[in-house]
Protein backbone atom coordinates (compact mmCIF):
# COMPACT_ATOMS: atom_id res chain seq x y z
CA UNK A 1 0.00 0.00 0.00
CA UNK A 2 1.19 3.65 -1.12
CA UNK A 3 1.63 6.37 1.50
CA UNK A 4 -0.95 7.99 0.26
CA UNK A 5 -3.89 5.19 -0.30
CA UNK A 6 -2.73 4.16 3.45
CA UNK A 7 -3.17 8.36 4.43
CA UNK A 8 -6.63 7.97 2.45
CA UNK A 9 -7.81 5.24 3.94
CA UNK A 10 -7.29 6.17 7.69
CA UNK A 11 -9.55 8.86 6.45
CA UNK A 12 -12.06 7.73 4.93
CA UNK A 13 -12.11 4.59 8.13
CA UNK A 14 -11.46 6.23 11.01
CA UNK A 15 -15.22 6.34 12.20
CA UNK A 16 -15.69 2.69 10.71
CA UNK A 17 -16.57 -0.04 13.47
CA UNK A 18 -18.08 -4.11 13.39
CA UNK A 19 -19.59 -5.66 16.32
CA UNK A 20 -17.50 -8.60 16.54
CA UNK A 21 -19.60 -11.91 18.47
CA UNK A 22 -17.46 -11.07 21.87
CA UNK A 23 -19.26 -7.49 21.31
CA UNK A 24 -22.47 -8.58 20.97
CA UNK A 25 -22.19 -11.13 23.85
CA UNK A 26 -21.12 -8.50 26.05
CA UNK A 27 -24.08 -6.57 25.47
CA UNK A 28 -26.65 -8.43 26.14
CA UNK A 29 -25.43 -9.70 28.78
CA UNK A 30 -24.22 -6.57 30.22
CA UNK A 31 -26.20 -3.76 28.58
CA UNK A 32 -25.13 -0.89 27.28
CA UNK A 33 -23.97 1.34 29.55
CA UNK A 34 -21.92 -1.01 30.42
CA UNK A 35 -20.80 -2.22 27.39
CA UNK A 36 -20.22 1.76 26.15
CA UNK A 37 -17.78 1.84 29.73
CA UNK A 38 -16.32 -0.86 29.00
CA UNK A 39 -14.98 -0.25 25.44
CA UNK A 40 -14.00 3.77 26.54
CA UNK A 41 -11.98 1.99 29.12
CA UNK A 42 -10.42 -0.71 27.45
CA UNK A 43 -6.63 -1.73 27.01
CA UNK A 44 -6.83 -1.14 23.43
CA UNK A 45 -6.85 2.59 23.73
CA UNK A 46 -6.35 3.33 27.52
CA UNK A 47 -2.50 3.68 28.49
CA UNK A 48 -2.71 4.35 32.28
CA UNK A 49 -4.89 3.06 35.24
CA UNK A 50 -8.12 4.49 36.32
CA UNK A 51 -8.32 5.87 39.98
CA UNK A 52 -11.94 4.44 41.33
CA UNK A 53 -12.98 8.26 41.45
CA UNK A 54 -12.30 8.33 37.71
CA UNK A 55 -14.39 5.55 37.03
CA UNK A 56 -17.40 6.64 38.93
CA UNK A 57 -17.30 9.94 36.46
CA UNK A 58 -17.16 7.86 33.33
CA UNK A 59 -20.35 5.41 34.52
CA UNK A 60 -22.03 8.53 35.91
CA UNK A 61 -21.56 11.07 32.66
CA UNK A 62 -22.27 7.79 30.43
CA UNK A 63 -25.76 7.11 32.46
CA UNK A 64 -26.58 10.50 32.18
CA UNK A 65 -26.32 11.21 28.35
CA UNK A 66 -28.05 8.10 27.98
CA UNK A 67 -31.32 9.13 30.13
CA UNK A 68 -31.16 12.07 28.31
CA UNK A 69 -31.32 10.57 25.22
CA UNK A 70 -27.97 12.63 24.04
CA UNK A 71 -25.07 11.82 22.41
CA UNK A 72 -22.10 10.46 24.90
CA UNK A 73 -20.48 13.47 25.31
CA UNK A 74 -16.46 14.06 25.62
CA UNK A 75 -13.74 16.45 26.13
CA UNK A 76 -9.96 16.99 25.30
CA UNK A 77 -8.90 20.54 26.80
CA UNK A 78 -5.72 21.54 25.19
CA UNK A 79 -3.47 24.49 24.86
CA UNK A 80 -5.38 26.13 21.19
CA UNK A 81 -1.55 26.25 19.58
CA UNK A 82 1.09 24.92 17.92
CA UNK A 83 4.20 24.73 20.02
CA UNK A 84 6.76 27.58 18.21
CA UNK A 85 9.61 25.75 18.91
CA UNK A 86 8.68 22.83 16.04
CA UNK A 87 8.80 23.70 12.04
CA UNK A 88 4.83 23.34 11.50
CA UNK A 89 3.92 26.07 13.45
CA UNK A 90 1.85 28.12 13.42
CA UNK A 91 -0.92 25.68 11.62
CA UNK A 92 -2.00 21.62 12.43
CA UNK A 93 0.00 18.84 10.59
CA UNK A 94 0.02 14.83 10.40
CA UNK A 95 0.08 15.26 14.39
CA UNK A 96 -3.32 16.73 14.19
CA UNK A 97 -4.67 14.69 11.58
CA UNK A 98 -3.17 11.27 13.61
CA UNK A 99 -4.90 12.24 16.55
CA UNK A 100 -8.33 12.91 14.93
CA UNK A 101 -8.49 9.58 13.10
CA UNK A 102 -7.64 8.24 16.61
CA UNK A 103 -10.03 9.80 18.81
CA UNK A 104 -12.50 8.72 15.91
CA UNK A 105 -11.21 5.42 15.84
CA UNK A 106 -12.07 5.19 19.72
CA UNK A 107 -15.60 6.49 19.63
CA UNK A 108 -16.41 4.28 16.91
CA UNK A 109 -17.76 1.21 18.63
CA UNK A 110 -20.47 3.39 20.50
CA UNK A 111 -21.70 4.82 17.06
CA UNK A 112 -22.93 1.12 15.71
CA UNK A 113 -24.88 0.36 19.25
CA UNK A 114 -26.34 4.16 20.30
CA UNK A 115 -28.31 5.97 17.92
CA UNK A 116 -27.60 9.47 19.41
CA UNK A 117 -23.69 8.55 19.13
CA UNK A 118 -21.23 10.37 20.28
CA UNK A 119 -19.91 14.28 20.17
CA UNK A 120 -16.32 15.03 21.21
CA UNK A 121 -14.74 18.31 21.85
CA UNK A 122 -11.61 19.40 21.74
CA UNK A 123 -11.49 22.85 24.11
CA UNK A 124 -8.91 25.55 23.03
CA UNK A 125 -7.00 27.35 26.06
CA UNK A 126 -5.96 29.94 23.26
CA UNK A 127 -7.66 32.98 25.73
CA UNK A 128 -4.90 32.42 28.16
CA UNK A 129 -2.10 31.59 25.90
CA UNK A 130 -1.07 34.96 24.85
CA UNK A 131 -0.14 36.40 28.05
CA UNK A 132 0.88 33.25 30.08
CA UNK A 133 3.56 31.86 26.81
CA UNK A 134 3.73 34.92 24.97
CA UNK A 135 2.24 33.41 21.66
CA UNK A 136 0.90 35.96 19.35
CA UNK A 137 -2.92 35.99 18.83
CA UNK A 138 -2.21 35.96 15.17
CA UNK A 139 -0.95 32.11 15.42
CA UNK A 140 -3.22 31.04 17.72
CA UNK A 141 -6.03 31.91 15.05
CA UNK A 142 -4.51 30.28 12.46
CA UNK A 143 -3.94 27.21 14.35
CA UNK A 144 -7.76 27.36 15.45
CA UNK A 145 -8.68 28.01 11.53
CA UNK A 146 -6.21 25.31 10.12
CA UNK A 147 -7.98 23.01 13.15
CA UNK A 148 -11.25 23.69 11.86
CA UNK A 149 -10.44 23.05 8.39
CA UNK A 150 -8.67 19.77 9.29
CA UNK A 151 -12.08 18.96 10.50
CA UNK A 152 -13.74 19.59 7.48
CA UNK A 153 -11.87 16.97 5.66
CA UNK A 154 -12.97 14.02 8.30
CA UNK A 155 -16.15 14.91 8.87
CA UNK A 156 -17.26 14.39 5.08
CA UNK A 157 -16.86 10.97 6.04
CA UNK A 158 -17.93 10.40 9.91
CA UNK A 159 -21.49 9.01 9.88
CA UNK A 160 -24.57 11.47 11.01
CA UNK A 161 -24.15 10.92 14.50
CA UNK A 162 -20.44 11.52 15.22
CA UNK A 163 -20.01 14.97 15.71
CA UNK A 164 -15.34 16.20 16.34
CA UNK A 165 -15.56 19.93 16.49
CA UNK A 166 -13.02 22.23 18.19
CA UNK A 167 -14.57 24.99 20.64
CA UNK A 168 -13.21 28.02 22.32
CA UNK A 169 -13.23 28.37 25.91
CA UNK A 170 -13.13 32.44 24.74
CA UNK A 171 -16.49 32.34 23.28
CA UNK A 172 -18.06 30.89 26.32
CA UNK A 173 -17.33 34.31 27.54
CA UNK A 174 -18.68 37.04 24.82
CA UNK A 175 -18.52 39.78 27.95
CA UNK A 176 -14.40 39.60 28.21
CA UNK A 177 -15.00 41.55 31.73
CA UNK A 178 -16.61 38.38 32.81
CA UNK A 179 -13.65 36.09 32.01
CA UNK A 180 -11.19 38.63 33.93
CA UNK A 181 -13.59 39.08 36.95
CA UNK A 182 -13.07 35.26 36.99
CA UNK A 183 -9.63 35.09 36.44
CA UNK A 184 -8.44 37.60 39.13
CA UNK A 185 -10.54 35.96 41.75
CA UNK A 186 -8.93 32.17 41.00
CA UNK A 187 -5.48 33.77 40.73
CA UNK A 188 -5.84 34.30 44.12
CA UNK A 189 -6.82 31.23 44.83
CA UNK A 190 -4.26 29.65 43.32
CA UNK A 191 -1.52 32.41 44.93
CA UNK A 192 -2.69 30.62 48.54
CA UNK A 193 -2.45 26.78 46.99
CA UNK A 194 0.70 27.48 45.10
CA UNK A 195 2.46 28.62 48.58
CA UNK A 196 2.18 25.25 49.96
CA UNK A 197 3.82 23.29 47.18
CA UNK A 198 6.93 21.70 47.68
CA UNK A 199 9.66 22.95 45.51
CA UNK A 200 10.72 19.91 43.96
CA UNK A 201 7.23 20.18 42.40
CA UNK A 202 7.70 24.16 41.41
CA UNK A 203 10.72 23.03 39.93
CA UNK A 204 9.12 20.00 37.66
CA UNK A 205 6.66 23.41 36.87
CA UNK A 206 8.84 26.23 36.27
CA UNK A 207 10.86 24.33 33.82
CA UNK A 208 7.92 23.21 31.75
CA UNK A 209 6.75 26.73 31.85
CA UNK A 210 10.07 27.89 30.45
CA UNK A 211 10.00 25.37 27.70
CA UNK A 212 6.42 26.93 26.47
CA UNK A 213 7.17 30.08 26.77
CA UNK A 214 8.54 32.32 23.52
CA UNK A 215 10.15 35.34 24.46
CA UNK A 216 9.98 36.77 20.81
CA UNK A 217 6.84 36.08 20.47
CA UNK A 218 3.70 38.70 20.13
CA UNK A 219 5.64 40.84 22.49
CA UNK A 220 10.14 41.15 22.53
CA UNK A 221 10.74 40.08 25.65
CA UNK A 222 14.33 38.92 24.90
CA UNK A 223 15.79 42.28 26.74
CA UNK A 224 13.83 41.40 30.03
CA UNK A 225 16.19 41.05 32.78
CA UNK A 226 16.64 37.65 34.32
CA UNK A 227 14.52 38.38 37.90
CA UNK A 228 11.96 39.94 35.51
CA UNK A 229 11.95 36.59 32.92
CA UNK A 230 11.86 34.52 36.36
CA UNK A 231 8.69 36.02 37.68
CA UNK A 232 6.96 35.21 34.43
CA UNK A 233 8.46 31.58 34.37
CA UNK A 234 6.53 31.11 38.11
CA UNK A 235 3.33 32.82 37.45
CA UNK A 236 3.04 30.28 34.48
CA UNK A 237 2.04 27.46 36.55
CA UNK A 238 -0.34 29.79 38.38
CA UNK A 239 -1.70 30.89 35.91
CA UNK A 240 -2.82 27.67 34.08
CA UNK A 241 -3.90 26.54 37.58
CA UNK A 242 -6.13 29.54 38.00
CA UNK A 243 -7.47 29.50 34.40
CA UNK A 244 -8.44 25.75 34.87
CA UNK A 245 -10.50 26.79 37.80
CA UNK A 246 -12.49 29.86 36.16
CA UNK A 247 -16.26 28.86 36.33
CA UNK A 248 -17.58 28.57 32.92
CA UNK A 249 -14.41 26.54 31.75
CA UNK A 250 -14.61 23.77 34.14
CA UNK A 251 -18.84 23.76 33.44
CA UNK A 252 -17.65 23.32 29.89
CA UNK A 253 -15.03 20.72 30.68
CA UNK A 254 -15.73 18.79 33.16
CA UNK A 255 -19.71 19.55 33.68
CA UNK A 256 -21.28 16.16 35.17
CA UNK A 257 -22.25 14.58 31.43
CA UNK A 258 -18.62 14.98 29.90
CA UNK A 259 -16.05 12.26 29.50
CA UNK A 260 -12.72 14.08 30.14
CA UNK A 261 -9.98 12.71 27.20
CA UNK A 262 -6.54 13.16 27.40
CA UNK A 263 -2.94 12.46 26.15
CA UNK A 264 -1.38 11.61 29.64
CA UNK A 265 -2.73 11.11 33.18
CA UNK A 266 -4.71 13.93 34.33
CA UNK A 267 -7.39 14.12 37.05
CA UNK A 268 -10.47 12.74 36.21
CA UNK A 269 -9.69 11.49 32.81
CA UNK A 270 -9.09 8.87 30.45
CA UNK A 271 -5.55 8.84 29.61
CA UNK A 272 -5.47 7.39 26.04
CA UNK A 273 -2.09 9.09 24.34
CA UNK A 274 -2.67 10.49 20.65
CA UNK A 275 -2.11 7.58 18.61
CA UNK A 276 -1.61 3.73 19.26
CA UNK A 277 2.02 4.14 19.60
CA UNK A 278 2.77 8.21 21.07
CA UNK A 279 1.49 9.58 23.88
CA UNK A 280 2.99 13.24 23.03
CA UNK A 281 0.85 16.27 22.95
CA UNK A 282 0.27 16.68 18.79
CA UNK A 283 0.33 20.30 19.48
CA UNK A 284 3.81 20.42 20.80
CA UNK A 285 4.71 17.86 18.41
CA UNK A 286 4.53 16.79 14.35
CA UNK A 287 3.39 13.69 12.47
CA UNK A 288 5.64 11.33 11.16
CA UNK A 289 5.37 7.46 9.79
CA UNK A 290 7.16 4.47 10.46
CA UNK A 291 7.10 1.37 7.89
CA UNK A 292 8.31 -2.19 9.22
CA UNK A 293 7.60 -5.67 7.77
CA UNK A 294 5.19 -4.05 5.38
CA UNK A 295 3.10 -2.16 8.17
CA UNK A 296 2.58 1.68 8.84
CA UNK A 297 2.92 3.40 12.44
CA UNK A 298 1.63 6.85 13.25
CA UNK A 299 3.94 8.43 15.44
CA UNK A 300 4.05 12.26 16.84
CA UNK A 301 7.63 13.20 17.88
CA UNK A 302 7.98 15.54 20.82
CA UNK A 303 10.72 18.16 20.13
CA UNK A 304 13.12 16.05 22.03
CA UNK A 305 12.63 13.47 20.14
CA UNK A 306 12.85 14.94 16.72
CA UNK A 307 16.24 16.10 17.41
CA UNK A 308 16.95 12.38 18.26
CA UNK A 309 15.85 11.45 15.13
CA UNK A 310 18.01 14.39 13.14
CA UNK A 311 20.52 11.77 11.98
CA UNK A 312 18.18 9.13 11.07
CA UNK A 313 17.30 8.71 7.36
CA UNK A 314 13.51 9.06 6.28
CA UNK A 315 11.93 9.60 3.07
CA UNK A 316 9.63 12.77 2.48
CA UNK A 317 6.35 11.22 0.32
CA UNK A 318 3.89 13.97 -1.78
CA UNK A 319 0.94 13.53 -0.65
CA UNK A 320 -2.36 15.14 -2.16
CA UNK A 321 -5.37 14.41 0.85
CA UNK A 322 -5.27 17.57 2.69
CA UNK A 323 -5.87 21.04 1.33
CA UNK A 324 -3.23 22.80 4.01
CA UNK A 325 0.06 24.01 3.56
CA UNK A 326 1.38 21.30 6.26
CA UNK A 327 -0.02 18.15 4.41
CA UNK A 328 2.00 18.18 1.20
CA UNK A 329 4.53 16.20 2.38
CA UNK A 330 5.16 13.75 5.11
CA UNK A 331 8.09 11.89 6.71
CA UNK A 332 8.77 8.17 6.48
CA UNK A 333 11.21 6.57 8.31
CA UNK A 334 11.69 2.78 7.38
CA UNK A 335 11.97 1.30 10.27
CA UNK A 336 10.78 1.14 13.88
CA UNK A 337 10.81 4.00 15.92
CA UNK A 338 11.16 3.30 19.91
CA UNK A 339 11.98 5.99 21.90
CA UNK A 340 11.98 3.57 25.30
CA UNK A 341 15.55 3.87 25.22
CA UNK A 342 18.25 5.73 23.99
CA UNK A 343 17.35 5.63 20.01
CA UNK A 344 19.61 3.76 17.79
CA UNK A 345 18.82 3.27 14.32
CA UNK A 346 18.83 0.39 12.28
Amino acid sequence: MTVQNYLLTRLETASIYSLTEEDKSWLDKNGLEDFIYHKLTSKRFRKWSLDLDSQKRIKDAIHSNISANKPIQFTFPFGGYKLWRVPTTPEVDWAEFFSIAYYANYLSPILQIYKPGAAFYFSSDDIIIERMDNIDLKDTNAYFGSFQKLLVSFNKYFPSNLKIEIKRVADLYPDKEDFEKDLKTKLEEAKKIYEGIDDITKRKKYIMSELNINWEGAKDLTKWSKAKKRQMIEMGPIMHDAYCGVPRRRAFVRGEDKIVVFSTPIPNAVAIGTTKSSVAKFWTGIGVLAKFDGKYNEHILSPQQIDKLKTVSCQLKKIDLVPLKNFSVISVYNQPLDFSQSFQAI
